[in-house]
């Protein structure tokens, strides 16, 4: 898998669509409805219609530590769906809580004053992450789905309004057949825009393709390129200073044994 640093731009000077301010200008502006609507049906596994693109997309951000972490696209799928996809570029302190936490707020902030319950939509978080989730480590898939199920009876299904889609694009590098054909065709283009199987399939895929030709267009945006730089930076500090506190973290405890060792 290459370094995070090597993303900033393809080999053709095309931003990544991965990182997370170009993921939302592809995905997420008005007029990107197919391009999503193309992405979206390869993860949910079925044909997508109907999308509306939510003009307030990103959620407040409620501390400074939110800033590496915050809801990158929000639409509605005809009248019964809410989708939110986050696209994750280094790994935050309690993923699944904070995972939970935004599904939650979307979830209940679709009722007003006195609405009721009926109103609320069915709400899909997507997760896209650029690294192994520890906890999924024995799973070869790289596109997982939650549910909320009775553990005897997994055909009744009073929950179905909760589901949680998790992408960890390393693993389509790194296991074949890790996630369904279509879709790793769409990761592929996320992480490697120029690659020969992207080149191949956006002949055959529409939506694809006009994915690819919207992103050679942003790409060309100065104050797009000025902002993916930024982001980029504040990934690679927030990273470089995570590993200064581990090391340290290190230190301390052998510092601490050696103590308790000289005092038995």
């Amino acid at each position: 898998m290459k370094n995070i640093g090597e993303f900033k731009k393809s080999s053709n000077g095309l931003l990544v669509p991965y990182q997370d301010v170009v993921f939302q200008a592809l995905f997420g502006n008005k007029g990107s409805e197919n391009i999503l609507g193309g992405f979206l049906s390869t993860i949910l596994g079925e044909k997508v219609y109907n999308i509306s693109l939510d003009a307030n997309q990103n959620l407040t951000r409620e501390a400074p530590e939110d800033k590496l972490g915050i809801v990158d696209l929000r639409a509605n799928v005809g009248e019964q769906t809410t989708v939110h996809i986050e696209v994750q570029m280094t790994d935050p302190h309690n993923m699944f809580k904070r995972l939970l936490w935004y599904w939650s707020r979307i979830y209940g902030k679709q009722l007003k004053n006195t609405e009721n319950y009926s109103r609320l939509r069915k709400t899909i978080a997507i997760l896209i992450v650029n690294y192994d989730i520890k906890q999924l480590r024995w799973f070869k898939d790289s596109h997982t789905v939650w549910k909320l199920l009775e553990k005897r009876n997994l055909d009744i299904k009073p929950f179905e309004d909760i589901e949680i889609h998790i992408i960890e694009l390393p693993k389509i590098q790194q296991y074949q057949n890790a996630t369904e054909k279509g879709l790793n065709t769409w990761l592929e283009f996320l992480l490697n825009p120029e690659s020969e199987e992207v080149k191949m399939s956006k002949e055959k895929d529409k939506n694809l393709n006009e994915a690819y030709e919207k992103l050679e267009y942003i790409s060309e945006n100065e104050e797009l390129r000025r902002r993916a730089d930024l982001r980029l930076m504040a990934v690679l500090d927030e990273n470089s200073k995570r590993e200064r506190d581990e090391k340290f973290k290190k230190e301390m405890e052998e510092r601490k044994r050696k103590i308790e060792e000289r005092e038995k």
